[in-house]
């Protein structure tokens, strides 16, 4: 009984279903049809790069950046770590007045953040003091998944977020 209450079944013959987002005022089928395009685009624009660069230096446990590589402190995870940064920049830059890209916007600006502490701290030149070498981990750590995080990002504006 509740449930029929709840989802307008059962109720009110002539009552109205829950209209859907295709019909809801103010949002036109042409308006929908420009932010998937856009969405598109900005997906496409963002893979090509990053893809590029994930098949150069790898991600995840495979990128140079992982805690557990042997190349974190090294100029490999330098190399990464500008690339992921620049991939970052420039997802920005594709969304740039742009609205429904949340997700992408959010992981971009934190990627960003990683690769200038990675620099900052001097992660890549092996860096002797232990506070240091621990401080180098996070920023890696956010570099290592930057690429994937980056696509994952561009997915979610498919769908709005």
């Amino acid at each position: 009984m509740l449930l029929a209450a709840c989802s307008g079944a059962g109720g009110d013959p002539g009552a109205d279903a829950t209209p859907s987002v295709s019909a809801s005022p103010g949002r036109s089928a042409a308006a929908v049809s420009v932010k998937v395009a856009t969405a598109e685009e900005v997906k496409s624009a963002v893979e090509g790069r990053i893809s590029a660069h994930e098949e150069r230096f790898g991600s995840g446990a495979n990128s140079p950046c992982s805690t557990a590589s042997a190349e974190m402190f090294t100029q490999d995870c330098g190399a990464a770590a500008r690339a992921t940064g620049a991939d970052a920049s420039f997802s920005l830059t594709q969304i740039r007045g742009r609205e429904g890209f949340a997700t992408l916007r959010s992981t971009a600006q934190r990627i960003r953040t990683a690769a200038v502490a990675y620099q900052h701290l001097g992660c890549a030149t092996n860096p002797a003091k232990a506070a240091i070498r621990q401080a180098c981990q996070e920023p890696a750590a956010v570099l290592a998944q930057g690429f994937s995080d980056l696509r994952d990002g561009a997915n979610l504006g498919l769908a709005g977020k």
